[in-house]
């Protein structure tokens, strides 16, 4: 049940994206921009997290969720890390 749920949670987080990308004027350049910025935040944090006391590891799930979110995903990532 908690993966239906988990599985679910990602899909509406994702509908939302889709949302306000599709809302903005210039809507592909907007989701690039927001995909790419997410994704430089991550590698940022894998390489260069040691120095706060966090270095996530590039895997297929933390990738996503940068991809997914942008920049509040790699800091949602960190946040959860540091916080649990």
């Amino acid at each position: 049940m908690n993966d239906y749920i988990f599985k679910l949670i990602w899909i509406v987080a994702g509908l939302i994206m889709l949302r306000f990308y599709a809302r903005r004027k210039k809507t592909i350049k907007s989701a690039i921009i927001g995909m790419v910025s997410g994704a430089a935040a991550l590698i940022l944090l894998h390489y260069y997290g040691d120095n706060i006391g966090f270095a996530p590891p590039l895997n297929l799930f933390n990738t996503t969720v940068s991809l997914v979110m942008g920049i509040p995903g790699a800091a949602l990532i960190m946040a959860v890390n540091l916080l649990l």
